[in-house]
């Protein structure tokens, strides 16, 4: 019994490990983290590995003193096998694995609803998501527009944005959301944002998928509360980014 208990202890720490190990080799790794904070994923998975090879050797120790009739004190008395905790241990091994890695969507928003304003956080932590001279993303104009207390001075302002196209309820048959997650940390506090597109095009665009939308920015109501409003004049399929999050 306590070898089994010892196996089953070593075979999972080696699948949390792998698990790990995939996130990171197939870039999905930031479908469930920050990207800034990677490295803990990393430092996790060498941990985990080392684990495992540490029980493996330590087995393997006890067989051969038994082999030699030289049980370690101790060892018959050593903690009983907890097959609730190994069961535990292992849920999040069996579903990272077996369950294919994809970011919230649509449906996640339907739960938790779209929020109107970007997340905020002090501005000597605030990080861009944009390379040098990239037009400003969905998470920047909202920054900007509900910072400025006269959010009409961006009427007529090129608008370029990525996102996947979301509606709900209050939206006009013309109108959509282009939807993005924020997350600060990890996927657990993700939020949703989005900006309100109006276009002719709207009835005949699929919820969930990923378009590219250019137009000029104006002001609107939604749902009692000013939004800025993308008049779009192109609306064009896009790829979900390698990394589907904006950070605050």
């Amino acid at each position: 019994m306590r070898r089994l208990e010892g196996v089953l202890k070593a075979a999972v720490l080696a699948g949390l490990a792998w698990m790990l190990y995939s996130t990171i080799s197939d870039g999905t790794l930031t479908y469930y983290t920050n990207a800034r904070f990677a490295w803990l994923p990393f430092v996790a998975m060498m941990l985990l590995a080392a684990l495992a090879m540490t029980l493996v050797y330590r087995l393997q120790l006890i067989r051969g003193a038994r082999e030699q009739g030289n049980t370690p004190e101790g060892d018959n008395k050593a903690g009983r096998l907890w097959w609730g905790g190994v069961a535990i241990m292992a849920i999040p091994v069996v579903l990272g694995l077996m369950v294919p890695a994809r970011p919230p969507g649509v449906s996640v928003i339907g739960i938790r609803g779209i929020s109107l304003s970007a997340p905020v956080r002090p501005a000597a932590e605030q990080s861009t998501n944009r390379a040098a001279g990239a037009p400003k993303n969905v998470l920047d104009w909202l920054r900007e527009f509900g910072t400025n207390s006269d959010p009409s001075v961006y009427i007529g302002q090129t608008v370029d944005v990525t996102g996947f196209i979301y509606r709900d309820s209050h939206n006009g048959s013309d109108q959509f959301w282009v939807s993005r997650f924020a997350i600060s940390c990890c996927v657990a506090d993700a939020t949703a944002i989005g900006m309100l597109a109006q276009s002719p095009q709207a009835p005949s665009l699929q919820v969930g998928n990923w378009v590219r939308v250019t137009g000029q920015l104006g002001v609107g109501k939604y749902a009692g509360q000013t939004v800025p409003v993308i008049h779009a004049d192109q609306i064009t399929s896009a790829d979900q980014p390698a990394n589907p999050y904006l950070n605050p």
